[in-house]
């Protein structure tokens, strides 16, 4: 079955890209893009629930892989040189068990970032505020996701100061 991904509204790009402080969840530089978790290709839900703020060198890293794909593919790659060897058994006495143990912590470091990243873009008061503060329309080309960051920066800073306030018309408020 081919699904087709769907557009993203400016509140759910502000949402995501805020989340973690504005930062790559993987790299913790800036986050300029949405990373599904769960890559989309491999059955990955295209919600909110399934991304999360990331840098475009991450995102395109990461690819279809999983999060714990990924981490283990990249660290495994600067430990190992051609020779057949682990670069730090010669150099330190680093057995593979040890090496292994070393990236099974950052894997549950990542996962643990992973939860608590998405348990923040899921905060309903902190969706609700982006829902109603911010607009329902989609990025263009001329406005993309960098712009309305920027245009909603000063606001979405006050606005988790103050705990995500309520924005919702009174009317709708219980």
């Amino acid at each position: 079955m081919n699904r087709k991904r769907r557009r993203f509204r400016i509140w759910e790009w502000l949402c995501v890209l805020t989340a973690n402080d504005g930062r790559c969840v993987y790299c913790n530089g800036p986050s300029q893009t949405m990373d599904h978790v769960i890559s989309f290709a491999d059955g990955g839900a295209d919600d909110l629930c399934n991304l999360v703020p990331v840098c475009r060198a991450c995102n395109r890293g990461k690819g279809g892989k999983t999060p714990v794909e990924w981490l283990i593919s990249m660290d495994l790659r600067t430990r190992w040189h051609g020779g057949g060897t682990a670069q730090q058994c010669d150099v330190r006495g680093i057995s593979l068990r040890d090496m292994y143990l070393s990236v099974h912590a950052e894997v549950l470091e990542l996962l643990d970032d992973l939860d608590r990243v998405a348990a923040e873009i899921a905060d309903p008061k902190r969706r609700s505020w982006f829902v109603w503060a911010t607009y329902w329309n989609y990025p263009d080309p001329e406005h993309g996701p960098s712009f309305f960051r920027l245009l909603f920066a000063e606001r979405i800073e006050k606005a988790k100061t103050a705990g995500w306030p309520d924005r919702r018309p009174s009317s709708l408020r219980r």
